[in-house]
């Protein structure tokens, strides 16, 4: 028996039906399926003693209309938009702009128009989250080295010559637009260390340099920043994706030492401003540790619905940045701050199901990475205003007010989106080709 697939009706009907698949990269897949069940079906009738070539039309003559079953395949790979994820989304932009209005109604003392501004933000935010949206994800892979190594040397000559107003900081200047580096950097860097090549192919030379240059360097320039807790995350995220690709336990275990020693060096030279937050966790009523005490006060006297809209701000230091918690709670009461701690775990859990249910080991990477850095920046901002975690610098995404911030957390969305619009889209032998490939 020669190949069915060599039939040219066979052929024609697998024409007619990946004519009305627009998703290209599903064309081989779907061929193959269709061949399958000819093969079976036409197989069948040759036992039951009937020719080839009428064996093969009647098996194709009981597959059914080619046109509707292209029609199906067209709706099972179809793009796909992530509703649930884009309200939760809405929600949070909607809490932050009704944050910003709030203090700036409640304090005239601001000589910028803080909701102009947001909204400002909000705009560009928005045009890279559709922009991120309609892009095909997978393109961003080929440049993960180079966008890797042109952060980490952003970050470097951050350290060197960056500065604001005459002031030594990690912000370079853009035009007339200061650009924190260090907060600029985290997002991109991660995403681009998702599509690097994975620790399961590193060779022993390899991975040495591997682990200085994605593991040790990074955390070193966080370390000199200042940045404890962007240098936390960074970690993490690192040893979570070296985790995920590792090829065994004992290969991660020593994957970790020198990043871990990195860390470890640098806490050390932070001792004192380590124990200064320390005593002010464990202390909080102290007249000295002001900034965890004022936040106390302000949620117990918000009682379960608050203070109401504009209320004058209490003495809570950062409402705009890293305080926007507490004084969402002082405001709005203690219902209102339970409602978004659950939004916040439900956001999470979303973008923890869009890594488990995508066939692409890429978006799989690039989801689990964005777990970490949303998941710290939301649930540290939100358990530090409850005084349950110590005091560190870090404004939640999309309540806060920073620009940089916004504009980056909502391109990572749209880049999540992005993966999700193509879960369909990708053929199941992806994860494994993917596995054999270096970026």
């Amino acid at each position: 028996m020669r190949s069915v697939e060599d039939n040219i009706d066979v052929r024609r009907f697998m024409d007619l039906v990946c004519k009305q698949v627009r998703t290209r990269q599903m064309h081989s897949e779907i061929r193959e399926e269709l061949l399958g069940h000819i093969e079976e079906r036409a197989e069948m009738f040759m036992l039951e003693g009937h020719s080839e070539e009428f064996a093969v039309k009647e098996a194709i003559k009981q597959m059914g209309d080619p046109g509707d079953i292209g029609k199906n395949m067209q709706l099972a790979h179809r793009p796909q938009m992530d509703w649930k994820l884009l309200v939760m989304l809405a929600l949070f932009l909607i809490i932050g702009l009704v944050s910003m209005l709030s203090v700036y109604y409640a304090d005239d003392s601001y000589s910028v128009n803080l909701i102009e501004r947001k909204l400002f933000y909000f705009g560009i935010g928005g045009s890279l989250l559709i922009g991120f949206y309609f892009l095909n994800y997978q393109k961003l892979k080929r440049y993960s080295a180079f966008v890797f190594l042109f952060i980490v040397i952003l970050m470097a000559a951050s350290t060197v010559y960056g500065q604001l107003h005459d002031i030594r900081t990690t912000y370079i200047n853009i035009g007339h637009v200061g650009v924190n580096i260090i907060t600029f950097s985290l997002i991109p860097l991660l995403i681009a260390l998702a599509g690097m090549k994975p620790a399961n192919l590193w060779g022993r030379l390899e991975m040495v340099w591997s682990v200085l240059y994605r593991g040790v360097l990074p955390v070193i320039l966080y370390s000199i920043s200042g940045s404890i807790i962007y240098t936390y995350i960074y970690l993490i995220g690192f040893l979570v994706l070296t985790w995920r690709t590792r090829k065994s336990i004992k290969q991660f275990a020593m994957i970790t030492v020198l990043p871990l020693a990195g860390l470890a060096t640098f806490l050390i030279t932070r001792t004192d401003h380590l124990l200064l937050r320390w005593r002010e966790f464990r202390n909080p009523s102290d007249s000295e540790m002001w900034h965890m005490g004022n936040n106390a006060d302000a949620i117990q006297a918000a009682g379960w619905f608050g203070q109401g809209f504009g209320k004058v701000v209490p003495r809570i230091p950062y409402v705009l940045y890293d305080n926007v918690f507490p004084y969402l709670i002082y405001c709005f009461g203690w219902l209102f701050g339970l409602v978004v701690g659950i939004l916040i775990l439900l956001f999470l859990v979303r973008i923890w199901s869009i890594s488990t249910i995508h066939r692409d080991s890429y978006a799989k990477h690039i989801a689990t990475l964005l777990i970490v850095v949303f998941g710290f920046r939301l649930l540290w901002p939100l358990l530090m205003g409850l005084g349950i975690l110590p005091t560190v610098t870090l404004d939640p995404p999309f309540l806060s007010y920073g620009g940089t911030n916004q504009i980056l957390d909502m391109a990572a969305v749209g880049l999540l989106l992005s993966i999700y619009r193509r879960k369909n889209m990708i053929p199941s032998g992806m994860e494994e080709a993917a596995s054999m490939k270096a970026a």
